[in-house]
């Protein structure tokens, strides 16, 4: 069984401050974040996948109000600005099985989300 890296460390701090400000905007309403349009990146953790939820917003904006669609896509917009090398620190030889021994970055700052 395979067990999800960020799901065992948390998330960079740059992209966790961003989630947590849109979660903010949002009350504490986290289904247009996980559910929505940006479910890929914000549920799934595949936060390289941010130009693909921007440009495939509205096929997947759900029931969604148009608030909330401006909250998430800001928070899709956000991300995109980062580096790669911000979110994308898995380590390439990552088992899939045993994510305490494959440690971050020394200089990155983790949160969970």
């Amino acid at each position: 069984m395979a067990i999800c890296w960020f799901c065992y460390w948390g998330w960079p701090k740059p992209v966790a401050d961003i989630y947590l400000k849109a979660l903010a905007k949002l009350d504490g309403y986290d289904s247009p974040l996980k559910f929505g349009p940006a479910h890929v990146v914000w549920e799934d953790e595949n936060f390289n996948s941010a130009l693909w939820c921007l440009d495939n917003f509205y096929k997947y904006k759900g029931d969604y109000t148009q608030e909330e669609l401006d909250i998430v896509r800001e928070s899709l917009i956000e991300l995109s600005k980062l580096p790669e090398e911000v979110y994308n620190i898995e380590p390439d030889d990552y088992d899939g099985k045993h994510p305490g021994l494959y440690l971050p970055p020394e200089d990155v700052e983790m949160v969970h989300v």
